[in-house]
């Protein structure tokens, strides 16, 4: 009794494509997944149903399983890495920069055994998160690297906004977090090579849960996006929003960028505590972030500018 079993019209095999859809198949950005050459169709030989074991179609399931999983789809400007591991996405993104990795290579993960946020602090890093570091080579002023945190900054947060519901309160808090309905849900930081010829850019954001070490941490899913909103579709926002807006930084300077900063950034007079790269406290209230991207602060009746590279330790 020949077997009457057949394929997934999903995922059809190639060989049972007519040849125009062959030729097609070849030139889409995915190439057509390639179909195990015991894939049981008219065009292999005749299978009989004995041949069609549970273990056979199990077998099957779960490759079709594996084809239809979400990945990311990138813009070609970029040479993701992905890390399965549990490693620290930080510690390697930084020795890829140390090292000289090409500028766009992008280091991501969805859990990490232990995250790190800035020097002595730890990023609590819950699974189905997104963390990431991006190599870049600058080709400006040493003095304007820092205004690549407010680039990554603009670029995450309007990514969270494509995925949320109207009215959530998203809310940047100079320079490196992002806070959804009051919590925080992402953080940034910047880091230079010793050359200077690399920056890192790294990112960590709470997709799915929060974690419970933090009080006031939260997660997107649960602070105003839906289930829907997965790692790997925010890395794609994320990827698509960072080319967009750091071309715009190239070609205009920080004015677009500092557009949706003031949009959605503290009001003058909200009380800000800062602890810079070097260790130094500073409690004061906001007067403004200015054309440069520098806070401006009164503090014990004086005022205080702190620039971006001053708060990442970038020389």
């Amino acid at each position: 009794m020949p077997c009457t079993w057949k394929p997934c019209p999903r995922w059809p095999p190639c060989c049972a494509m007519p040849a125009a859809s062959r030729k097609r198949a070849r030139c889409w950005s995915r190439p057509w997944p390639h179909i195990p050459p015991s894939w049981p169709c008219s065009a292999h030989r005749r299978r009989s149903s004995s041949a069609c074991s549970t273990a056979w179609i199990h077998r099957s399931r779960r490759f079709i399983d594996a084809m239809n999983a979400h990945q990311p789809q990138l813009p070609l400007a970029y040479e993701p890495i992905r890390l399965d591991d549990g490693a620290n996405v930080k510690a390697h993104s930084i020795q890829l920069g140390l090292d000289g990795a090409d500028e766009g290579t992008l280091v991501w993960a969805t859990q990490q055994a232990e995250g790190e946020a800035r020097p002595g602090n730890t990023w609590y890093s819950p699974d189905d998160g997104l963390y990431l570091g991006l190599v870049l080579e600058p080709d400006f002023p040493t003095e304007q690297a820092g205004q690549l945190a407010l680039v990554g900054l603009v670029s995450m947060g309007l990514s969270m906004a494509e995925h949320v519901v109207p009215m959530t309160d998203l809310a940047y808090r100079w320079p490196n977090d992002i806070l959804l309905s009051g919590s925080k849900v992402a953080g940034l930081w910047l880091s230079a090579n010793e050359a200077g010829d690399r920056l890192v850019l790294n990112l960590a954001v709470n997709v799915a849960k929060a974690p419970q070490e933090v009080i006031d941490a939260g997660c997107v899913q649960t602070d105003g996006g839906t289930p829907e909103t997965t790692p790997e579709i925010l890395l794609e926002t994320f990827a698509r929003q960072f080319l967009d807006w750091i071309n715009r930084w190239a070609e205009e300077g920080m004015a677009p960028i500092l557009r949706q900063l003031h949009s959605r950034h503290a009001k003058p007079g909200t009380p800000v505590l800062l602890r810079l790269d070097h260790g130094e406290h500073l409690a004061g209230s906001v007067v403004e972030v200015d054309d440069q991207g520098q806070l401006v602060l009164e503090t014990d009746g004086q005022t205080r500018s702190v620039g971006l590279n001053e708060f990442f330790g970038l020389k």
